[in-house]
């Protein structure tokens, strides 16, 4: 009875190794993937399009973080920026920003930029930690005009 019941008990732990490994290994591919994904799309937060500069300032005294530029006599303010839109309400939610934010799509072809957001997506996605959230946007932000826009 004890030989049965012990090889019960084998049979059990190779299966569980087994499987094990094979659920491991397939994580860490998916992690693999998404880390070095090689897409150039990235997602700018857009929080608003204004007219003028005065009326930008006037919207934008709240927030913490943002940067912004001039397209076609318009300003628009950015406040966060990332490869995956999951990540959006994630950030908002840091912000403390209950309005309603555009996914502005773009390309983006600076590899030393794209490598940085990765690792800053990576960072976001694990931790629900306001701080932590709000300063990784700010540092990417501040790089994202350094790399990109003052190119």
């Amino acid at each position: 009875m004890k030989k049965l019941n012990f090889k019960y008990f084998v049979i059990a732990i190779i299966i569980g190794v087994s499987i094990g490994k094979y659920i491991f290994n397939e994580y860490k591919q998916e992690a693999t993937q998404m880390t070095n994904s090689t897409s150039n799309d990235i997602y700018l937060l857009q929080f608003g399009v204004y007219e003028n500069e005065e009326n930008m300032k006037n919207s934008t005294i709240n927030l913490k973080n943002y940067f912004y530029y001039v397209e076609d006599k318009q300003y628009h303010v950015i406040i966060g920026i990332t490869k995956d839109k999951i990540l959006k309400d994630k950030i908002l939610n840091a912000y403390e920003i209950t309005d309603e934010v555009y996914l502005k799509k773009i390309n983006c072809n600076n590899n030393e930029f794209l490598q940085l957001l990765d690792q800053y997506d990576n960072l976001l996605s694990q931790t629900n930690d306001k701080e932590v959230i709000v300063n990784s946007e700010k540092q990417i932000l501040s790089r994202y005009q350094e790399l990109i826009i003052n190119e």
